[in-house]
């Protein structure tokens, strides 16, 4: 691998170092092999892979055609890929050795004819990773990117509009039902570079600033600034995955200063025993960015607490992009808020009918994009009915106060009905997080054998060395919260399903208990 010099921005994975110029003249040569096998404006490319520095290169290629690049979620079976290949009638798909056979699976499920490109695992990345070392050899089954890089010597030309064209088409996460494509009008220039620049103002983007890539790349958001920052020139950090000692020696080693992050790494972070911690650098950090997931109040007071002024939040969703921002400062004084409205955008809180509701009550939290967001239709779903004119539900709940701060306090789905009173989740976690010892929590709701519907469920997970008893966790919350709302059910569990952008896969949790089966009405019950 060509070596940079010291004054280049570079693209860093593990021990692999590559020249942004080189990366983006690979990603150009590669860019003229979609366009020879008939890819283009508006057709899609399926990416399935590790976070690497090929992951990016790719992302780069089949934008520069006006091909929409479609991350995939590394822990989709089968089925769930291809849903998305009948979709979005997907023409090529990218995969890691690792992955390759999903994708085929995949395929043959979808009747789908798109030829597999298969992106070969280097051995660093895999030690770096600690996944098998067998992985290195490819199948040879597939054509191999490099095999395609090295058939075209000429990169591919400039394409007028074909940057919007690539921006056509994004999926939402799919961790509350099948992912949904957003098909999105084509962009003005002065709507790709407003984007362009307010993502890069406020997320602390710039040439030459040493950013962190912790989150995956399948992810909108992580993938969004990775590849902003590569067209930007920043200097790139890749983990391949989350690792809370290595991102503190990548903060410390490479002088970071700019990374997103999530909820879930914070408190992986917190679990670092404190001298441990201390023995890091993390002083070259201007901006830590957090969303995606919500964000306890006690978990984020320990955020400020380790990250200061470097720490900001904002609120969004795939469809309308960033809503919210907020800062540390402006948090202290708004404790559990994720901000007001920024860029044009707007929150109105309504009921489901569409009648506006005061300050401080929950509903629905309909939402606005910017002022240069572009609209959208689902793919092959039309676009979306509200009984908000102008304004989109994405099935979160929450709150305004009356200086016009947001509060969510979960999602539609997630709401859990007792006896005909609504209890939501997320004031429970928050409870639960700031116990001792607890790294993560997930609380939902299960069938009651009684007749009041549901009981309250919470799995915790405590942090290492940590001894926490359902018992202790139960006489903790009985002063903090109503006892309806305290968990019948209380598991211990070693860890979480929750993806690697933070999410946590509750219906996966609710799945687990057999069909029909329930939990006996006891602690907690109104």
């Amino acid at each position: 691998m060509t070596e940079a010099s010291p004054n280049t921005p570079t693209l860093t994975c593990g021990s692999r170092r590559r020249s942004q110029s080189d990366a983006l003249t690979r990603a150009g040569r590669l860019g003229s092999a979609i366009l020879a096998a008939g890819i283009g404006r508006g057709d899609k490319c399926v990416i399935m892979a590790r976070n690497d520095i090929e992951f990016l290169e790719i992302s780069v290629a089949a934008a520069s055609t006006g091909a929409n690049p479609l991350p995939i979620n590394t822990r989709w079976t089968a089925p769930e890929v291809a849903h998305v290949l009948r979709d979005a009638d997907v023409r090529m798909i990218f995969a890691h050795t690792e992955f390759v056979p999903v994708a085929a699976a995949a395929r043959e499920l979808a009747a789908n004819d798109a030829p597999i490109i298969e992106i070969a695992m280097s051995p660093e990345l895999l030690a770096e990773g600690g996944w098998d070392q067998g992985l290195a050899e490819p199948t040879g089954r597939y054509e191999l990117v490099e095999a395609l890089i090295a058939a075209h010597p000429e990169p591919v030309g400039h394409i007028e509009g074909a940057i919007a064209d690539s921006l056509g088409v994004i999926y939402t996460s799919g961790t509350t039902g099948k992912p949904k494509g957003i098909a999105r009008e084509p962009m003005t220039p002065h709507q790709l570079l407003s984007i362009a620049g307010a993502n890069a103002q406020r997320m602390g983007l710039a040439p030459g600033v040493p950013m962190l890539v912790a989150g995956p790349l399948y992810h909108t958001s992580p993938n969004a600034l990775a590849v902003l920052g590569l067209r930007m020139g920043a200097d790139i950090v890749i983990m391949p995955k989350w690792d809370a000692r290595k991102f503190l020696a990548h903060v410390d080693t490479h002088r970071i200063q700019q990374v997103k992050i999530v909820p879930t790494m914070v408190s992986r972070l917190l679990s670092v025993p404190a001298e441990e911690r201390a023995r890091y650098d993390l002083s070259s950090l201007t901006h830590v960015i957090h969303s995606a997931a919500p964000c306890p109040p006690a978990l984020k007071r320990a955020a400020i607490e380790l990250f200061g002024e470097a720490l900001w939040e904002f609120y969004g969703c795939s469809e309308a992009g960033t809503i919210t921002w907020i800062g540390a400062s402006e948090w202290l004084a708004h404790p559990g808020s994720v901000g007001r409205p920024a860029d044009g955008s707007a929150v109105t809180i309504a009921d489901e009918h569409g009648n506006s509701l005061p300050a401080g009550e929950v509903g629905r939290v309909y939402v606005r994009g910017a002022d240069y967001w572009p609209s959208f239709e689902y793919l092959n779903l039309g676009a979306p009915s509200s009984p908000v004119p102008g304004m989109l539900w994405v099935g979160d709940l929450g709150y305004l106060d009356s200086d016009g701060y947001l509060f969510l306090t979960g999602r539609d789905a997630e709401v859990v009905i007792r006896g005909g009173v609504n209890i939501y989740p997320a004031e429970i976690e928050n409870a639960i997080i700031a116990l001792d010892g607890v790294e993560d929590v997930a609380v939902f709701g299960i069938p009651d054998t009684g007749d009041l519907g549901e009981v309250v469920a919470a799995h915790i997970q405590p942090r290492p060395g940590a001894d926490l008893t359902e018992a202790a966790v139960r006489d903790a919350l009985a002063s903090q919260l109503a006892n309806y709302k305290v968990p019948a059910h209380i598991r211990i569990v070693e860890a979480l399903p929750r993806d690697d952008s933070g999410k946590v896969y509750k219906r996966q949790i609710q799945n687990s208990y057999a069909a029909g089966e329930s939990v006996e009405s006891g602690a907690g019950v109104a």
